[in-house]
């Protein structure tokens, strides 16, 4: 696979904790950011900023809708207990 080198400015508090943390893994902080990069490129690849946004926003209007869920739903069960969430 070919490599390309790209040249990105930190601040000096981010290089540090870079730094500590791949030293602690015992990597190298280019191996670090490979690491993050691939990470962050897997993670939520398929979904749009603003849906993780608003799926991680809470919504207390929507509090007796979901309580109202489940109850239906635990009344329906029939094997065992719906967990308390």
């Amino acid at each position: 696979m070919a490599k390309n080198t790209t040249s990105v400015r930190l601040p000096d508090e981010l290089v540090e904790a870079l730094d500590r943390r791949a030293a602690a893994r015992g990597l190298t902080r280019s191996q670090l950011i490979v690491e993050a990069v691939e990470h962050a490129l897997q993670d939520g690849a398929d979904w749009s900023p603003r849906f993780l946004k608003a799926i991680s926003t809470p919504r207390p209007e929507l509090n007796d809708a979901a309580d109202e869920m489940m109850r239906a739903i635990r009344k329906r069960r029939s094997r065992k207990e719906a967990p308390d969430l």
